[in-house]
């Protein structure tokens, strides 16, 4: 077996040897070279137990079977590498905030429930005070009651920690505005000023107005009075709402380690929500690495979250003077984020700055981007910034509002993003976008439909490949090639050429594919039009593609499949790397089919969930 080993040390973590192998099935990256990854070798010793429904539970007791903790976060300050977390059933209104780092793939530390146990991590806190009919001072100086349908109450100061009210603060500061001069333009707008509270109704989460007098037209709805306390409901339950449960989010974070750089933890099958996070571009994860590398997140729910749901990479804070964090220790990277289900996320389900060897596979991402601060320019079910041997395959990203589904944003090198299903995106930019990149990165087997943008936006991007992709109703061009900006990368202009998209299946384009510049390619491409549909034909520059009319149903709840076209799809040459379909079957000999599927058949029906 091919194998590549290193060995990290540093102030948090001992020095120990990491053996890299390829994954299974091989993964093949742009340069030719397999895609490395690691696993938990870890034989998990001292166990330490937190229940908070035990009577006898105490963060006082030693955190054994018998005496367990009461909370999540007095665990995470004695467990050492080489142990392990147990959670038992509940809901724990806490932040997160280990102590220690792991110290290598034999010497991690975990947290998970203890087995047949549902762990809820909540950043909110049930809202105890009385609800009251609505009052307002309409300019007279007297306080009227606008309407019967809206009510009040005053957040009482015991319900924020560390002095901290997210109801008094908004969801970008000014100050933090200025340190996203992309984004300035919106300084003072909205959603932006909007507060990061959040406010549930039974658990179900309210829509924040801006304006009291609108809240009478929306039943789930709030304002926030100006001082960040008040706030004046329009309940969803339409009528008096005491005695009904009322959350308020407060909290900033859910799991967040107290130090940068911390490494070889991982976060197991745990349900994170109710977040009150901003929109700066670091810093503000949900669940957030704190620039760590070798995490494994896995098999987590994260939901009902103000920004972002997961945040990795090895950047932290933004800076006035436009660095990042500064730091000494090498980005040793090589985070996993697999099999969570990630959904009601403001602006962005997966988030990183700077990521070497990123591991983002088979997560289900839905309803994201509710915020709909697209200009903001990082919404995205999945945005990872200045990419290095990343791979982004198998995921399944739905419904998205005002973002990309897929985004490697910045001098990305070397990545992939491969055999995702992205359907039902809404963007002025493209449901895969890979921006500002010279240097070889792939986007293939991927299928895409019902995309409000372009397809797949390869924007002052070069020697990118588009191959063995389906595109269906798509409203803007399949695959977009241009330079949009003036930006330079490593002293040079930015360009987009020497791109190649091969072998695709574009199903009812509403235009064919666009290049800015003679040096892009494309070739062995099918155009296929259904019923009543206009055709779009090639472009003359498509060396061997081809139109033909047929027919495609989905069925969306079981994601199957299904076409019938009036012949047999041709046989095209096979790209190189792309060895495996979407169903990750062996792609053989050197034809193939176009699209994500290895069949050539005029009807075929399969299915679209990984395997």
């Amino acid at each position: 077996m091919q194998q590549e080993t290193t060995t990290v040390s540093g102030s948090s973590y001992r020095a120990e040897q990491i053996t890299y192998t390829p994954i299974e099935p091989e993964v093949v990256m742009p340069d030719g070279s397999l895609f490395m990854s690691w696993s938990d070798e870890t034989q998990y010793g001292k166990t330490y137990h937190v229940d908070q429904n035990n009577p006898r539970a105490s963060d006082a007791n030693p955190g054994t079977e018998e005496l367990p903790f009461r909370t999540i976060n007095r665990a995470a300050q004695v467990v050492k590498p080489g142990e392990c977390v147990w959670i038992y059933s509940g809901v724990y209104r806490e932040m997160v905030q280990p102590r220690l780092s792991g110290e290598g793939p034999s010497r991690m530390i975990k947290y998970e429930p203890a087995p047949g146990n549902h762990v809820v991590i909540r950043g909110s806190r049930v809202v105890e005070t009385r609800w009251e009919r609505s009052l307002r001072c309409f300019g007279s100086g007297a306080m009227w009651q606008f309407s019967k349908k809206l009510w009040m109450t005053t957040l009482p100061d015991e319900l924020f920690e560390d002095g901290f009210n997210p109801f008094a603060t908004p969801n970008a500061t000014d100050e933090e505005m200025d340190l996203m001069p992309w984004a300035v333009e919106w300084k003072g707008r909205l959603p932006y000023t909007l507060s990061r509270g959040m406010l549930f109704e039974n658990g179900r989460r309210m829509q924040q107005l801006a304006t009291y007098e609108d809240l009478v037209r929306l039943p789930g709805s709030f304002w926030v009075a100006p001082d960040g306390r008040t706030v004046h409901i329009n309940p969803y339950c339409g009528g008096d709402p005491n005695g009904v449960v009322f959350e308020a989010a407060v909290q900033p974070h859910l799991f967040k380690p107290q130090g940068v750089g911390f490494g070889f933890i991982r976060v197991n099958g745990l349900v994170f929500e109710h977040c009150a996070n901003g929109f700066l571009r670091t810093g503000v994860g949900a669940v957030f690495t704190m620039g760590g590398h070798h995490w494994i997140i896995e098999n987590c729910t994260v939901r009902h979250i103000n920004s972002v749901g997961i945040e990795i990479g090895f950047d932290v804070f933004e800076r006035l003077d436009r660095r990042f964090s500064e730091r000494k220790d090498p980005n040793l990277g090589r985070t996993i984020v697999r099999d969570n289900l990630i959904h009601e996320c403001g602006t962005a389900g997966i988030r990183g700055l700077t990521n070497e060897h990123a591991l983002v596979e088979r997560n289900s991402i839905a309803n994201c981007g509710w915020q709909d601060a697209e200009f903001h320019w990082e919404v995205a079910g999945i945005k990872l910034l200045i990419n290095n041997g990343t791979l982004v395959r198998g995921n399944r990203v739905e419904r998205i509002q005002g973002g990309c589904g897929i985004w490697l944003d910045w001098n990305n090198r070397n990545s992939r993003v491969t055999g995702n299903v992205i359907r039902d995106v809404s963007t002025v930019q493209g449901a895969v976008f890979v921006e500002a990149s010279q240097t070889p990165n792939m986007v293939d087997n991927n299928i895409l439909w019902d995309i409000d943008g372009q397809g797949v936006r390869a924007a002052d991007t070069g020697h990118l490949t588009v191959a063995h992709n389906l595109f269906w109703r798509v409203k803007e061009e399949p695959v977009f090639a241009g330079v949009a900006t003036d930006r330079s990368l490593g002293g040079r202009k930015l360009t987009s050429n020497n791109n190649r998209v091969l072998n695709n299946i574009f199903v009812d384009a509403a235009r064919p594919i666009r290049f800015e510049d003679d040096s892009n390619k494309a070739g062995y491409n099918v155009y296929v039009t259904t019923p009543s549909k206009n055709a779009v034909q090639p472009l003359d520059c498509e060396v061997q593609s081809m139109s033909m009319e047929g027919s495609f149903e989905l069925d969306d709840a079981a994601l199957w499949l299904r076409w019938d076209l009036e012949r047999e799809l041709p046989r095209v040459p096979a790209i190189e790397g792309c060895h495996l379909d979407f169903a990750l079957r062996e792609r053989q000999g050197g034809v193939t089919a176009p699209g994500p599927f290895h069949s050539t058949s005029r009807s075929e029906a399969l299915n679209l969930l990984w395997l």
